[in-house]
């Protein structure tokens, strides 16, 4: 089995190998939930860190840091939510990928970006302008890993066709969640002048 710092090298070189590698260790499903409770937890650290960081290089007072309790129950049930739109979706249009892999290949990409933002925050402290085109990178990066993992779940083939269905679910998910948001009360929308 290779290492986690092999997997992540090559989950920029050769993300789909990186995938099947992945799912071919047959992990049950409570491994699958552990890995992801322990990611969650190492980035709800991170940002944490991240924000206090900010505060102390900018000298902008962002008021009181978010809850770590309620940024860890809204990172799970995001994965959870996206581990389940990517099994589901790929399989409507003839995706054999199921739900247990999704959420371990959506967990991996959130290692990745926990990584990434390791190196954001390092950034952070002695080049203040480069963690914003770091976080541009970073965006791009999970956009590009969830096609190819997406790929390598499915067996799907056209990587244009599967980017397309990817922002189209982003944007779906989105509006889905904001109606409910607002909808529910727990986001307001200002009134207009």
């Amino acid at each position: 089995m290779p290492d986690l710092k092999d997997w992540l090298i090559r989950s920029f070189s050769e993300p789909q190998a990186v995938a099947r590698e992945l799912m071919a260790l047959r992990l049950d499903m409570s491994t699958r939930l552990l890995a992801m409770a322990l990611v969650v937890v190492m980035t709800v650290i991170l940002g944490t860190l991240a924000q206090m960081v900010f505060v102390l290089i900018t000298k902008i007072e962002l008021g009181d840091l978010t809850a770590p309790l309620a940024v860890m129950g809204l990172q799970i049930a995001l994965i959870l939510y996206g581990a389940f739109v990517l099994s589901f979706v790929g399989q409507r249009f003839g995706g054999q990928g199921s739900f247990g892999d999704a959420l371990l290949l959506i967990t991996w990409i959130e290692f990745v970006l926990m990584v990434g933002q390791t190196i954001q925050v390092v950034l952070m402290v002695f080049f203040p302008v480069s963690a914003t085109i770091m976080s541009i990178l970073l965006i791009g990066l999970m956009f590009w890993l969830f096609v190819q993992f997406s790929m390598a779940l499915h067996g799907f083939t056209n990587p244009f066709a599967v980017a397309v269905g990817v922002l189209l679910t982003f944007v779906g998910s989105a509006l889905v969640a904001g109606l409910i948001l607002v909808s529910t009360g727990l986001l307001q929308v200002p009134a207009t002048l």
